[in-house]
């Protein structure tokens, strides 16, 4: 069983971490006589993802708009993905940015949030030629409004997006910035997610989806043309 789809030259990194991480909750225990969930003495909540993914954005959306709201949600998902990418790689003694960053899409798959596929022309380096395509499958910020047969207007994995580039900053220690391209919330059938240094970003998005309208392949020189 994988806990992400990456590809070949990956599948060592990978492999490695799933072993860990599944030892990691296979402590998990629940202990309501204290009122805790437990993951090697880590503590948890648990909570329906309705509430995170639907309730949540409705209630920031009446106090800060649907931009205020998307921008804190995706500022929430990027400080919680920073600070337990750290957390692991101290307690498990993680040193390179290859093998932190492995932890992140597997830590991701197992603590529920999405089953992360990276796809090609992915280049997971510490420099500005950082590039990843991905898509996450069964995203919990979508699948309430899909189960829901609500259709929203725009992409709404905020939290996922941010979960993952602050993840992926902690391990390169460069600054990133993640934008979802597609989204099954608005109907488009799947969650597809593009993350580059922050300097790239705009240009990035903008050839990705150009090229993708017009049915040609993802390079990693067509994304970054211009």
């Amino acid at each position: 069983m994988r806990a992400a789809e990456v590809p070949p030259e990956m599948l060592d990194v990978f492999e490695k971490s799933k072993d860990t991480v599944k030892k990691y909750f296979d402590t998990l225990a629940t202990i309501p006589a204290r009122g805790r969930v437990d993951v090697d003495k880590d503590r948890f909540i648990l909570a329906r993802t309705d509430s995170l993914s639907m309730v949540l954005r409705n209630v920031l959306s009446e106090i800060y708009g649907e931009h205020g709201s998307d921008q804190l949600l995706y500022s929430f998902g990027k400080a919680v993905g920073r600070t337990e990418a750290r957390n692991f790689f101290a307690r498990f003694d993680l040193k390179t940015p290859m093998e932190k960053f492995g932890f992140g899409p597997t830590y991701f798959s197992f603590s529920g949030w999405a089953f992360v596929n990276l796809l090609y022309p992915s280049n997971p380096v510490p420099n500005e030629n950082f590039l990843l395509v991905f898509s996450n499958q069964h995203s919990f910020e979508a699948e309430g409004y899909v189960r829901e047969a609500a259709q929203t207007d725009k992409p709404i994995c905020h939290i996922n997006a941010g979960y993952l580039t602050g993840w992926c900053e902690a391990s390169f220690e460069i600054p990133l910035e993640t934008r979802e391209l597609f989204c099954s919330a608005k109907g488009e059938g799947f969650d597809l997610f593009l993350m580059t240094h922050r300097k790239k970003i705009l240009l990035a998005t903008e050839n990705t989806m150009k090229l993708i309208a017009e049915n040609k392949d993802l390079t990693a020189e067509a994304i970054f043309a211009g």
